[in-house]
């Protein structure tokens, strides 16, 4: 491990403007932040170098010299000093996924919102506190360098007494025991897809070919894989009648990908001629590497915290005869659901807490893509320690294509992840924002706000955190401000754009800063004035008892207009992005600054003056 880790003796610190609810719990339980926290320092050399996680080989990021990047484990209250040393040619920022960065949003990770991008040569330290724990990751949020490796996975054990939810999956004293060990432990399963053009590659083919695009080389896990090429015929075997149908019943290509699907994508300039060879088709098997996930029998139960860190592709994930626990989504418990498969999006958490009470031997851990625009599919193995390997296949519970082998698979129900313990919320709203995610301008742009495009590149050498009035470099409906202490609605639509179809993929929204509550959803848009008009009359379409708590949010829509809508608290003042978190997307303009708490604008520290 070439991680430089450095732990101080627990210090007595301030209580780091953390929210009032979670200070409460946390006194009513007799815990105290700063009895709790340490100062614990990671250091990052960045570089950029040829690699070949799939067995062909392309210039990549790693850090430490490892790919993916090391895996950050805390305890809840740490305070983490995360310094980035930059060794590449790109300059680059570090965002902390799903941290919430109460009281720290200079280390938030966004140019042009919280910093400066980290020039080739110098160096940066990110200071914040875990105030929460559970699963997250850290990524880049410069250029798409996320899209070239540079991402690690967080795992942040909960402070003492923290309520948990295992004697809601078995009443017996040793299993809950065991899966709070397993939960201690965890096995950490980064996901992410890889394609053989880097990401500067890929964008300058998306502006000369004015082609959205979505093909991928491979599918990996914690960085292992293979290009697989299981032939045409397989693949298109694998088509379901509705999918057909939408390309005219034009065979899948030898990578799985979709051809002619560009109808879909609005009648904007398009040339196909321009698309360069090996991106959709010419698929070449490589050897590449597998990963094997180790358990051991004894331990009883097993926590697999999968992490999606997908560029592109929406994902699925099952192990072989093993029925799944899902009991943490996005950072936080959840009441426990059992499930044999769950579809886990761009920027996702989900822990799955399975029994080892099978035969030991290897089961495969099948991580195929959801069939939304390619038929591609990974894979890893589960295997017992000390049990026998290569023996015998394990029986799936999905196939190649992510569908179902049987009609007994239970499908994660992902309406009703409901907290655990349940968190009450305000009743009423006192702001809604409207989001409305559409194309303009061209196929591969996007907005959220409904017109404009976000220019993530704008601010870079003058940040709204430094100075809020340089919000007048971008557009001026990607900017939206609220007041501390006030609950905000955010509406999130498809809606109906020039030259584009009705129809659209879905889109992940991922909310930076604290996580927000998904209150309600239905088909076509929403045409009421607010959340309680809207409530009064349709009332089956919301949820103010048990709301899913998120930092990540699926947009619906794809068989027509559909809506959402997410509530937070204005808690942690400064500029937060909201985004697609399909990099393309956001790149090319889906998102907008949140300056929330603008009455309360937080001053920079001068150890972080520019």
């Amino acid at each position: 491990m070439l991680l430089f880790i450095q732990v101080d003796a627990p210090q007595v610190c301030l209580i780091k403007m953390a929210p009032l609810k979670v200070l409460g719990a946390l006194l009513g339980m007799g815990v105290l932040p700063s009895v709790l926290a340490k100062l614990v320092k990671f250091e990052a050399n960045v570089t950029w170098a040829k690699g070949a996680p799939d067995g062909n080989l392309r210039e990549m990021v790693f850090v430490n010299g490892q790919f993916p990047a090391p895996a950050l484990t805390l305890d809840q209250w740490d305070d983490v000093e995360f310094t980035v040393n930059n060794m590449m040619h790109h300059n680059l920022t570090i965002h902390f996924h799903g941290i919430e960065q109460i009281g720290t949003p200079w280390s938030d990770g966004v140019p042009g919102l919280t910093q400066k991008p980290i020039l080739p040569g110098e160096t940066f330290t990110y200071k914040w506190t875990a105030t929460d724990y559970g699963t997250y990751w850290y990524h880049s949020h410069a250029r798409s360098l996320m899209a070239d490796g540079l991402y690690g996975p967080i795992w942040i054990n909960p402070a003492p007494h923290t309520p948990e939810p295992f004697h809601l999956i078995s009443r017996n004293p040793r299993d809950v025991a065991a899966m709070r060990k397993a939960d201690r432990n965890p096995k950490l399963i980064t996901l992410s897809d890889w394609s053989h053009f880097t990401s500067e590659e890929y964008q300058k083919i998306m502006e000369e070919t004015g082609i959205d695009l979505f093909c991928v080389d491979t599918i990996l896990i914690n960085g292992r894989g293979a290009v697989q090429c299981p032939g045409v015929d397989f693949i298109n075997s694998l088509q379901t009648e509705y999918l057909k149908a939408s390309i005219d019943y034009l065979p899948l290509t030898d990578k799985g990908c979709y051809p002619d699907i560009y109808k879909t994508q609005g009648d904007f300039y398009k040339d196909v001629s321009k698309l360069p060879p090996g991106l959709e088709s010419g698929c070449i098997p490589t050897a590449g590497t597998h990963e094997v996930i180790e358990v051991d029998p004894r331990d009883e139960w097993a926590s697999l915290k999968f992490i999606s860190a997908t560029w592109l592709k929406y994902l699925m994930a099952s192990v072989d005869e093993h029925p799944m626990w899902i009991y943490e989504v996005d950072g936080h418990y959840i009441e426990p659901q059992l499930a044999h498969s769950f579809v886990i999006y761009n920027g996702e958490r989900y822990s799955a807490m399975i029994k080892l009470d099978k035969k030991p031997k290897d089961y495969t851990i099948r991580i195929p893509d959801t069939n939304a625009d390619q038929i591609i599919a990974g894979s890893a193995t589960l295997r017992y320690k000390g049990g026998k390997t290569g023996v015998e296949e394990s029986k799936p519970y999905v196939n190649y294509a992510g569908m179902n082998t049987s009609a007994d698979v239970i499908a994660l129900n992902e309406s009703i992840l409901a907290p655990y313990p349940n968190i009450p919320i305000q009743t009423a709203a006192d702001q809604m924002i409207n989001l409305t995610l559409g194309r303009r301008e061209s196929s591969y742009e996007w907005t959220l706000e409904g017109e404009q495009l976000y220019d993530v590149m704008a601010n870079y050498d003058d940040p709204l955190l430094y100075n809020v009035s340089a919000r007048a470099n971008l557009a001026d409906k990607v900017t939206v401000a609220t007041k501390n202490g006030t609950w905000v609605d955010l509406l999130i639509q498809i809606g109906l754009m020039p030259h584009t179809p009705p129809i659209q993929a879905p889109h992940v929204i991922h909310k930076h800063s604290n996580k927000a509550f998904i209150i309600g959803e239905g088909p076509g848009f929403f045409n009421w004035t607010s959340v309680e008009e809207a409530a009064a009359e349709r009332p089956e379409l919301f949820e103010f008892e048990k709301p899913r708590l998120r930092d990540t949010f699926l947009s619906l829509g794809l068989t027509g207009p559909a809506w959402m809508m997410v509530r937070y608290q204005v808690v942690n003042p400064g500029p937060f992005l909201i985004h697609c978190h399909i990099e393309t997307h956001l790149f090319n303009g889906m998102g907008i600054a949140l300056l929330d708490g603008i009455d309360q604008w937080p001053e920079v520290p001068p150890e972080y003056a520019i």
